[in-house]
């Protein structure tokens, strides 16, 4: 890959042509060993530390210092340093003489999360879902429950169902957890960690109602003689057949619904906004105003459903958030907390000891002790 075209793309002066030729470049080394000599990567470096060391010296000032993630954890455990080639803005400063160093504790304790929940029946009872065999697990209301051999949830009308009473079921993911589930209906629905989702087993009446707390996203089956509603603690979602992402964590400031296809009328209290592909949808608990703004990569509000942590001009303590949430494990900081802002991608894969490395080589000092992250100046 040409130097100067990663730099056009890291400084946003790249073509829309430059811009895809780099991406696909990120998408051969996602998961592969880096194809670059020795000499490569000693220029490489000593040009970036140029780069950075003359930025530096020319700004004393830098109120907001952005970051870029890597793409892919092999790639950086071959070749560290071509991480710096992705990073924006004035990356920390490093002298060339100086090593650096990665803080390790004696024993890492924290693993990336998984596909995992709980079934909560209409009964009350509970099946743990990363735990059950594959095949029918049970029966709600006319609708088969079966699990998958590639781990997801599907319900189904089973043969000469006569539901008379419609069994509401809840699967919830615990953080470190994700789930994809299929409901009677043909609708898919993922889980993101730390979230849930109340629902019928069997649709009836003229209306499709679920329930969520955290984050999921939609691809409702399009039904237009029965619309399909979802209830968060802020809002009310109605659609036909579309795909959305709902953001309702209790620790964001914002409730976020986004559309990447279809359109959706979303109510809070009296206030009501229409979604048209592209647009979000931000509320506050304290307002009953409705935000719309455009989304300039749909892609990257849905990463996580993909795989991947993806940051936009992220705060430290949002991009904390996630990890959190996803590697079940607290974080703590200590110092003052710097304004800085991230962006990139992270495998959610990536195991606790590349996930430090990553996390330290975009500007973020953190070690892991007692089952915590703890971030440091």
């Amino acid at each position: 890959m040409d130097k100067k075209l990663l730099q056009k793309y890291n400084d946003k002066t790249a073509s829309p042509e430059e811009k895809r030729a780099v991406e696909a470049w990120y998408e051969t080394v996602n998961g592969q060993e880096a194809k670059h000599t020795t000499e490569e990567i000693a220029s490489l470096k000593n040009v970036i530390f140029a780069q950075v060391k003359s930025r530096i010296e020319n700004k004393k000032e830098v109120p907001v210092v952005k970051h870029r993630f890597g793409v892919s954890v092999a790639f950086l455990s071959k070749v560290a340093v071509l991480l710096v080639v992705f990073s924006v803005g004035a990356f920390f400063y490093m002298n060339q003489n100086q090593s650096i160093s990665i803080v390790k504790t004696k024993k890492l304790e924290i693993k990336p999360g998984g596909d995992n929940a709980v079934l909560t029946l209409a009964n009350g009872s509970k099946i743990i879902l990363n735990e059950a065999a594959n095949g029918q697990i049970g029966y709600q209301s006319g609708a088969s429950i079966t699990k998958t051999k590639s781990g997801e949830l599907v319900y189904s009308f089973a043969e000469n169902a006569n539901a008379q009473n419609t069994a509401i079921n809840m699967i919830s993911t615990p953080r470190g957890g994700q789930y994809h589930l299929i409901l009677t209906d043909g609708t898919d629905v993922w889980l993101n960690s730390n979230s849930s989702i109340r629902f019928p087993a069997t649709f009836t009446g003229n209306q499709r109602k679920v329930e969520i707390t955290g984050e999921v996203y939609f691809e409702v089956f399009k039904n237009k003689a029965k619309p399909f509603i979802v209830n968060t603690s802020q809002s009310q979602i109605t659609v036909l057949g579309t795909h959305f992402n709902v953001n309702s964590y209790d620790d964001e400031a914002f409730e976020k619904t986004t559309l990447l296809e279809g359109s959706i009328e979303l109510k809070k209290g009296e206030a009501k906004a229409i979604l048209t592909p592209g647009l979000q949808a931000s509320l506050t608990k304290s307002s009953t105003a409705i935000a719309l703004n455009e989304v300039e990569d749909l892609e990257a509000v849905i990463a996580w459903k993909n795989g991947y942590f993806q940051f936009d001009r992220a705060d430290l303590q949002s991009v904390m958030r996630q990890i959190s949430r996803w590697y079940n494990v607290k974080v703590s900081y200590e110092g003052t907390i710097l304004n800085k802002e991230y962006s990139g991608k992270i495998p959610r894969k990536t195991t606790e000891e590349k996930l430090i490395e990553m996390l330290r080589f975009s500007g973020i000092n953190c070690t892991i002790e007692n089952n915590q992250i703890n971030v440091k100046p």
